[in-house]
């Protein structure tokens, strides 16, 4: 797998997915079922890391702010991830929001005992290290993507990452599965709402998206991931 700046952004399988079975199911027997409602916040920036979450059902997206105060979605979390484990590891504080897009159900798992399921199963702590360290290396690329110049590309990018996330198969397409507006766009990538809808309108007009309110289809993931490259419509 590629992880170079210039490189597609491929989307790791969640968490629960690269454990073996026993592993898997001793986790979900930990902690205590919980649902929160959409724009729920799971957790804030600034509060102790003295829980994990597993999200079970559902959508989140993990969002922090930038030197100037504006909101950027760090990620969007999927079915099987998992939440708040940096703080609970590093016993400090946490540093991001993960907020609900829609319905979301999770297990809480106190710091306690997620951490002695760690030192029972070294495998899982491999992975959750894994987890971590593939973070920082898309914290990377976004930096350095952020200097970009070409918008449509820029958008492309977390076009086709959005598929790998959360894409539904259909006859027009792949439907990104969330419902993210033009300004939560925006803060993904992160770029101005204005150049996002410049982009968007390219993508449109090239045949690679359809989209409407608060609903992106892609309608060529090829070309699609062919302006994600070589950064032309």
């Amino acid at each position: 797998m590629g992880l170079g700046p210039e490189a597609a952004e491929e989307r790791e399988r969640p968490f629960l997915e690269r454990l073996d079975e026993p592993v898997r199911a001793r986790l979900l027997e930990m902690g205590t079922p919980q649902t929160y409602e959409s724009r729920q916040a799971l957790m804030r920036s600034g509060e102790p890391g003295d829980f994990v979450m597993l999200l079970r059902h559902g959508y989140v997206k993990v969002t922090s702010a930038d030197r100037m105060g504006a909101t950027v979605i760090l990620d969007v979390g999927v079915p099987g991830d998992l939440h708040g484990e940096i703080a609970v590891i590093a016993g400090g504080i946490r540093m991001a929001d993960v907020v609900a897009i829609e319905e979301v159900h999770v297990r809480r798992i106190a710091a306690s005992e997620f951490n002695r399921f760690l030192l029972d199963h070294p495998a899982a702590m491999r992975e959750v290290l894994v987890s971590v360290a593939r973070r920082f290396v898309l914290a990377q690329r976004q930096r350095t993507q952020s200097w970009k110049p070409q918008a449509v590309a820029r958008v492309a990018t977390r076009l086709d990452y959005l598929v790998d996330v959360c894409g539904i198969r259909t006859p027009a397409g792949w439907r990104i599965g969330i419902p993210l507006s033009q300004d939560e766009l925006a803060q993904f990538i992160p770029m101005g709402r204005t150049m996002v809808a410049q982009a968007l309108d390219k993508l449109r007009k090239a045949g690679v998206v359809a989209s409407s309110r608060r609903a992106i289809t892609v309608v060529d993931r090829e070309a699609l991931r062919v302006i994600t490259e070589k950064g032309v419509t």
